[in-house]
C-alpha cells in the first residue's frame, strides 16, 4: 500500500508497501472506524498498524475507505487521484465540514503495485489525523 498525506494547498506522498496479511496488525486487516497512531504509519515502507479503542489516546482515525475493482493495477496516479477524490468527499461527510474549511488533516493508505498484485490489495483507507491526542472519535466533530 502507499501512504499519501494531504494538506489544503499541498500533497505528498510516501511510498507503503502492504505485506501478504500474514503479519499481526497488516494494515491489509484495518477498517472505517479503527483508531490508530500515526506514528505506526511512519517511515516509507509500512506493513503493520496497531489499532487502540478510539477511547484511548490516539492521533489518527480511519474514516472512509474505497475499493478498486479490476485485477489490473491502474497505475500510480490513477490511484491517487481517485483515492483522494473519494477520500475528499468522505471527509466532509464524516467531520461534517469541508475538507479546505477543517483544521485538520487527512492521509491515505492505498494499493501500490506490489501490494495489488502480492496481496490482492484493493482498498484505499482514508484517515484523519491530529496534532494532539484525542480520546474520542472525530465523527461529526466539524473543526
Amino acid at each position: 500500500m502507499s501512504l499519501r498525506r494531504l494538506v489544503p494547498a499541498a500533497a505528498a506522498a510516501l511510498a507503503l508497501v502492504g505485506a501478504a496479511g500474514c503479519t499481526a496488525d497488516s494494515v491489509l486487516d484495518l477498517e472505517v472506524g479503527d483508531c490508530l497512531n500515526q506514528s505506526d504509519l511512519q517511515g516509507d515502507e509500512v506493513s503493520s498498524a496497531a489499532t487502540v479503542d478510539c477511547s484511548e489516546e490516539h492521533d489518527a482515525e480511519i474514516f472512509g475507505e474505497h475499493v478498486f475493482s479490476g485485477d489490473d493495477f491502474p497505475g500510480q496516479d490513477a490511484v491517487e487521484a481517485e483515492s483522494e477524490e473519494t477520500c475528499t468527499a468522505e471527509f466532509e461527510k464524516f467531520i461534517g465540514v469541508p475538507y479546505l474549511e477543517s483544521e485538520l488533516f487527512f492521509t491515505m493508505l492505498h494499493p501500490s503495485e506490489q501490494s495489488w498484485n502480492d496481496a490482492d490489495d484493493r482498498t484505499t483507507l482514508c484517515i484523519v489525523v491530529t496534532d494532539e491526542p484525542m480520546t474520542e472519535s472525530l465523527e461529526g466533530a466539524k473543526i
